[in-house]
């Protein structure tokens, strides 16, 4: 199955079989759709607009085509996830669980600064906090289970 590497933090893809592959590349070429789709309007939404402007069709396509494929990306993550062996859906499990863990941590730090100075979160703020508390939860499973 899935061989686990640098410290929690990757997977070796020559460890994974070769229909499992396909799987992981389709996951891989949604996931690529939809941060750059998410990236395209979130980025400069006066940029956006203005083409939105040109382009009408844009203002509901764009949005629709990050749904779409970040539920296809999911979809196929999970059929990759249920293939795999028990020891890499435990360590998917506990890195999903401490990125929950680090939303709630990091994310009420950000919360109490906001609160005492003029800088206010955004989504990409918390964003990096699940981030953040996925990469700390994988460093402590490898070093504890691997």
């Amino acid at each position: 199955m899935v061989k686990v590497t640098h410290k929690g933090l990757w997977i070796d893809f020559s460890s994974i079989k070769k229909e499992h592959k396909k799987i992981m590349n389709k996951s891989l070429f949604f996931a690529l759709i939809t941060g750059f789709s998410i990236g395209f309007i979130m980025s400069d939404i006066p940029f956006f607009l203005m083409i939105c402007d040109n382009y009408p069709f844009l203002l509901y396509f764009a949005p629709i085509v990050t749904i779409l494929t970040g539920v296809l990306t999911i979809f196929y993550s999970f059929k990759f996830y249920d293939k795999q062996d028990e020891l890499y859906q435990k360590y998917h499990d506990f890195t999903l669980m401490a990125g929950c863990v680090g939303f709630f941590f990091f994310g009420m730090i950000l919360q109490f600064v906001s609160l005492f100075s003029t800088y206010s979160p955004s989504f990409m703020d918390y964003f990096f906090c699940v981030l953040l508390g996925g990469v700390i939860g994988q460093l402590y499973f490898y070093k504890k289970y691997y």
